[in-house]
């Protein structure tokens, strides 16, 4: 039987329960602000992220794993017995961690170790991993799971309803007479992960409590099946995330639809507050 290793980034936002379940490996990924630097989830909470970002003039950049640490831990679990493994990235428009990826396999054994780069963020790209690693215990070959990968990548979406509008300021996507303007008149994007795994505003909504209203519209407009997992997602803003976890529960009574955290990576180019929701196919 196939023995194959899974390894998630951290911006996958896979609970500690599920981590351990499946035996997954996470590769974590840094914020930084200015010399500080941070793992997220482990160095820093949603609520510490909120606070360092109010007091920081710039946009707190990313950094993942140096490649030494990187092909290390590819070593290691190759020396463990695995016969390949699957390094399931954030999407590659959003941070540096798949090109690191591949030039540490190719270094270490690129014939057995294999970089996906999910092309999206947070429990959306969490779910590659988990469904990836459920695969590989049941005994699934390295060609059989990153075939599925491939599908679940043509059968995902990821939408969030921005809160506040100062990192899309920071980070470029608004100017400062457009965030100036939107925070004046209450204007709340809605951004898209698009096909190619970049970030993009898709809609302008006034007030927040209408773009949350639209999530769940996008949300029930996609009719999905229960062969697709939903889920919601937040930062920092559990009161709202809920708000959206039940209207989406009554147009989709059968499915679970749990909550998550977003990313703090995400969090840095979307802002504090954002409430997104994601569905993958998994059938």
């Amino acid at each position: 039987m196939s023995k194959v290793a899974i390894i998630c980034d951290s911006t996958g936002c896979i609970p500690a329960e599920e981590i351990e379940k499946y035996g997954l490996n996470i590769s974590y990924i840094s914020l930084v602000f200015g010399q500080d630097v941070y793992r997220e989830f482990i160095d820093m909470t949603p609520e510490q992220f909120i606070e360092k970002c109010a007091s920081y003039p710039g946009l707190p950049t990313t950094t993942q794993p140096t490649p030494g640490a990187t092909m290390e831990l590819y070593e290691s679990l190759l020396e463990q017995g695995y016969d390949d493994v699957i390094h399931i990235t954030i999407s590659s428009h959003l941070s540096g961690s798949y090109q690191t990826s591949v030039s540490c396999a190719e270094m270490v054994n690129p014939e057995k170790i294999h970089i996906f780069d999910s092309r999206t963020v947070t429990y959306t790209q969490g779910m590659f991993g988990v469904y990836a690693a459920k695969m590989a215990q049941d005994g699934a070959n390295v060609q059989e799971i990153l075939t599925y990968l491939e599908m679940i990548r043509e059968n995902n979406q990821f939408y969030a309803a921005i809160y506040d509008l100062t990192n899309l300021r920071k980070g470029g996507r608004l100017s400062n007479v457009e965030a100036a303007l939107g925070n004046l008149l209450q204007i709340k994007p809605i951004c898209q992960i698009q096909p190619d795994g970049s970030f993009q505003a898709i809609e302008k909504i006034r007030t927040f409590k209408k773009s949350l209203k639209r999530l769940v519209e996008i949300g029930a407009e996609a009719n999905l099946t229960e062969d697709y997992q939903l889920v919601v997602m937040h930062i920092a803003n559990e009161e709202s995330a809920k708000l959206v976890q039940a209207e989406l529960r009554e147009v989709y009574p059968n499915h679970e639809i749990n909550i998550y955290n977003i990313s703090l990576v995400v969090a840095a180019h979307g802002g504090p507050g954002a409430v997104a929701i994601g569905w993958v196919k998994h059938k």
